[in-house]
């Protein structure tokens, strides 16, 4: 299989773009792949439509598309705009693996996604794909309505989901389910200028499902609610169910949420368990509201990670991270180890680092969870009060061999709250 050139590009500044070789999925079908060409008879559109229909009715199938071409949606296949939305191909209800070299499925921005994918069998593989022009309630682009999505060297850009999910939208949706329920995976791919344009999840809104990410990137999305780049949790503080997030040597930088106090986290928010290894969650915004980088009101783990130059103007607070208790079990649960919440800015409190707990009605004014910092550096982060961590007095924050220091204008407030922060 051939690395497509939408992938091309080094994750990370100065990072080497390691070429990942997946095998095809071993799976036996009745026929053998079906192959679409760019145009003509069997071709295009109408002949992508035609193969998926054939696919689910046989119980999967491979779909080969032409290497370079763009396979253009004008209308809604199937759908309900009012409910969950249309779709410009078929529901995917079987398993069934589209590849392509370069290839673009495009919507045509106006009330329909691409794809839909519903379990318990529908499982979609995309390989060498991007997928563009989405626009729908949920999912501009993708909805895993409690499936399996895998993409594989693909791209999911230019999308807009009016209720969240701008890119993707994955995970539960059947209210009577508890999470985690649908699995979405990304490979060596992107997510990249999607919009939510009334909810959480500019890019990808994972709701009570679990979604992994390894060697990818989640970029210059914006949201209307939480989470500009992912938004991942069960959407009621974490009672019902559960979700899980996992990155790996991904990026989570440049997103926007744009909600205000009501919203929160420019990059990731999330109200789960999440671990995040090896990746950066960098350049993020989220103005007037909680965590430019992170809002986390569940459990996270950071490992070798960066939170970095993350800004919360207007009012921001937790120019790196947010970490709050909403009060519910596992919430406000953060361990950062050997990472780094450098150069983040809060125009009102905590720079690097805002730890506190949430009564019902939403303000903070009781200690925040477990908040455990080992081997890392919280430095050069900026604010009015607490530039490098702001904690609520009470709050169990624990610094182990972690520099907390070059902070403006102190390093953590209240002075002396935190036990090895000076100043």
């Amino acid at each position: 299989m051939k690395t497509t050139r939408f992938m091309k590009t080094a994750i990370g500044t100065g990072a080497a773009l390691l070429v990942l070789t997946l095998p095809p999925t071993a799976v036996a079908y009745a026929s053998g792949p079906i192959k679409v060409p760019c145009s003509g008879s069997g071709g295009g559109a109408a002949g992508l439509i035609a193969a998926i229909n054939t696919a689910n009715g046989g119980g999967g199938g491979i779909i080969n598309l032409a290497p370079r071409c763009s396979y253009a949606l004008s209308s809604a296949d199937n759908g309900d705009p009012t409910t969950s939305g249309a779709n410009g191909l078929p529901v995917i209800t079987s398993q069934i693996n589209i590849n392509g070299n370069d290839t673009t499925i495009a919507a045509n921005d106006t009330s329909f996604r691409v794809f839909e994918v519903d379990g318990p069998g529908g499982n979609l593989t995309l390989q060498g794909l991007i997928i563009t022009g989405g626009n729908s309630l949920f999912g501009g682009g993708i909805l895993n309505a409690e499936g399996a999505v895998t993409l594989d060297h693909s791209g999911v850009t230019g999308n807009t989901g009016q209720m969240g999910g701008g890119g993707i939208a994955s995970g539960v949706v059947n209210p009577a389910h508890l999470g985690p329920i649908g699995t979405l995976t990304l490979n060596f791919s992107q997510v990249n200028g999607n919009s939510a344009l009334g909810g959480g999840g500019g890019g990808i809104l994972n709701h009570a499902g679990t979604l992994t990410l390894n060697f990818s990137q989640v970029s210059g999305n914006t949201s209307a609610g939480g989470g500009g780049g992912i938004a991942s949790g069960t959407g009621n503080g974490g009672t019902a169910g559960g979700s899980t997030l996992k990155l790996f040597f991904s990026q989570v930088n440049d997103n926007t949420s744009t909600g205000g106090p009501t919203a929160g986290a420019g990059g990731i928010a999330n109200g789960g368990t999440a671990t995040i290894t090896l990746s950066q969650v960098n350049g993020n915004a989220a103005p007037g509201s909680y965590g430019a980088g992170i809002l986390n009101h569940g459990t996270m783990t950071i490992n070798f990670g960066e939170v970095n130059n993350n800004t919360g103007l207007s009012g921001g607070v937790g120019g790196g991270i947010a970490n709050v208790d909403f009060g519910v079990p596992n919430s406000g649960v953060l361990t950062v180890n050997l990472s780094q919440v450098n150069n983040n800015s809060a125009s009102a409190m905590g720079g690097g680092i805002f730890e506190a707990g949430a009564n019902t009605d939403g303000t903070l004014t009781l200690p925040g969870g477990p908040l455990t910092l080992n081997l890392s550096q919280v430095t050069h982060n900026a604010s009015a009060s607490g530039g490098g961590i702001y904690t609520i007095v009470g709050s169990p924050v624990t610094l182990k061999l972690t520099l907390v220091a070059k902070n403006t204008p102190d390093n953590c407030f209240p002075h002396g709250s935190i036990s090895g922060c000076i100043g």
